[in-house]
């Protein structure tokens, strides 16, 4: 053995590595809060891990959007919108966004997941969209951290 460090301990810590250290040590806050929470214990009982590791790799990614499903959809007030979206953990809500070709904002709402534990959200449109141009409409899912992802369909 030998007395001199392994490691340079003068060494300089780059911005993506301070970055990445802050991503963690928020991480590791949320994991010490949420650990106790029935969400992640089940999971982490399905999943043969722990509650607290679950939380961070929750903390660390974000819910995807798959797929909107405007099949249903003609523009009519009561309509159906079918969102797909998946989180490692669980989806906490899904809001979907419908724009004219301007981008203005024609309306806007949370999505009800179709079933417990289904990767399916409905949207019931609460307005009269012109079809013509077609809109553009916008999905966003979030996680339990607040981790955000969206998708379009323009």
């Amino acid at each position: 053995m030998t007395d001199k460090p392994m490691f340079n301990d003068r060494r300089a810590v780059t911005d993506p590595q301070k970055s990445h250290q802050d991503a963690l040590r928020e991480a590791v806050a949320y994991a010490r809060f949420a650990e106790s929470e029935e969400v992640y214990i089940n999971k982490a009982r399905e999943t043969g891990t722990t509650a607290y590791n679950l939380a961070i790799v929750d903390w660390l990614g974000a819910p995807k959007v798959l797929e909107i499903n405007m099949d249903d959809w003609t523009g009519k007030i009561g309509q159906t919108i079918r969102v797909k979206a998946r989180d490692n953990v669980m989806v906490a809500r899904v809001e979907v966004m419908i724009r004219d070709a301007n981008g203005n904002i024609l309306e806007a709402g949370e999505a009800v997941q179709a079933e417990e534990r289904s990767p399916w959200w409905n949207y019931t449109s609460q307005a009269l969209s012109m079809m013509t141009p077609f809109p553009i409409v916008e999905a966003t899912a979030q996680d339990l951290p607040g981790n955000k992802d969206s998708f379009s369909s323009s």
